[in-house]
């Protein structure tokens, strides 16, 4: 079988495309279950640490972010957050906590500093 040079060219691409893609899928995998690992660890009811942690700031500026609209709260304690209604919280209000507060950290930068 005779192939010319530009079928070799595609072949080895094609080659090379469904490597790269495959690592890509796999790493982002690994970060997915990094990011889980690191949620399912914090407790059902959060305390400020947990949200500094989670919104990776200090303690001053989570003082902000607990009384912005909308930031959940659990009514049975005091200073105690629900964790999953304040994940959700963060995945549908990050735009807004940038505006507001400019600690917006992008989902690499979070896996970056889960990692360290």
């Amino acid at each position: 079988m005779n192939l010319t040079i530009n079928e070799l060219k595609d072949a080895l691409l094609n080659a090379e495309l469904s490597d790269f893609l495959q690592k890509a899928y796999k790493q982002g995998v690994e970060d997915c279950r990094e990011s889980m690992k690191f949620e399912l660890s914090l407790p059902p009811n959060l305390r400020k640490e947990h949200v500094a942690k989670i919104f990776q700031c200090e303690l001053p500026t989570v003082e902000k972010i607990i009384r912005m609209d909308g930031f959940p709260k659990c009514h049975a304690l005091s200073a105690r957050y629900p964790r999953d209604k304040v994940l959700e919280w963060r995945d549908n209000n990050t735009m807004y906590m940038n505006s507001r507060l400019g600690i917006y950290v992008s989902e690499n930068e979070s896996l970056r500093l889960l990692r360290a």
